[in-house]
């Protein structure tokens, strides 16, 4: 199970955090918080070893148990749709910068949701609308200490990059604590521009051309990747030349490194 004392060490925080359950095993963190939420105080943490109902493919993201950062953070503070998006760029972003801060890692985030190594994704990140309509939920995978189970794969994990063994306590306690620097801004101006100048400095196809796929539709088109706009959508030069905003749930994307 996670150190709650080395956690709350690691924590610069008076909001998220402050409040930790942990479990050794749930079907995902993002339902049990949404179950609890009404219950809960503003930034409560909700951890588990293992989930049994992970968010993606369990063959292209396979879930260990002790090894990795299962998280979900309950935000009652913001409650709007618009600041949807924008708390998973402070996700994003925030797991991105503690990355590099605590263990040199070179990572770029790949819109909307993953933050990335040498062209393999480590962290998920999702935000949903949390109970009865009411405040965010962000919820945060992380792969931090395996290695075997990810042989082979899409996938990555901060071990087989760094080739050292992570304290995740540590890790959760800076993730922790980059995420409510971003959620106090947008409680107070409704803005994530601190979170959004992290994310377009590091978007995977920032200046790069991409094929996109509108949902429905077999048609692919390519067009030149501007950057995240103030509402956390994709912004683009389409074939014509105009400016277009794209959400994350309308398309899909087709990118190759060159």
């Amino acid at each position: 199970m996670y150190d709650l004392n080395t956690i709350s060490r690691n924590l610069n925080t008076n909001i998220i955090g402050r409040s930790i359950i942990q479990y050794d095993c749930l079907n995902s963190t993002l339902a049990k918080a949404k179950n609890i939420f009404a219950s809960c105080p503003d930034g409560t943490v909700i951890l588990s070893e293992n989930q049994t109902e992970p968010s993606r493919s369990a063959s292209q993201w396979p879930y260990v148990s002790d090894k990795n950062i299962y998280l979900s953070i309950i935000l009652k503070s913001v409650t709007s749709d618009q600041v949807l998006p924008l708390m998973g760029v402070a996700g994003c972003s925030s797991v991105l910068k503690s990355a590099e801060n605590l263990y040199g890692l070179d990572c770029r985030i790949k819109w909307p949701n993953d933050v990335i190594i040498n062209g393999k994704s480590f962290s998920y990140t999702k935000s949903d609308i949390g109970a009865k309509g009411s405040g965010i939920i962000i919820t945060l995978n992380i792969n931090v200490n395996m290695e075997e189970e990810i042989k082979n794969s899409k996938i990555t994990s901060i071990k087989a990059e760094t080739g050292q063994e992570t304290e995740r306590e540590k890790l959760i306690g800076t993730i922790l604590s980059e995420i409510e620097i971003h959620y106090k801004e947008i409680m107070n101006t409704g803005k994530a521009s601190s979170a959004l100048d992290i994310y377009n400095k590091n978007l995977l196809y920032k200046d790069k051309e991409i094929g996109v796929i509108k949902k429905g539709r077999k048609t692919l088109r390519k067009v030149l990747v501007k950057n995240i706009n103030t509402n956390g959508w994709l912004t683009v030069i389409n074939e014509k030349g105009q400016e277009e905003i794209l959400s994350p749930g309308d398309i899909s994307i087709q990118y190759e490194e060159a």
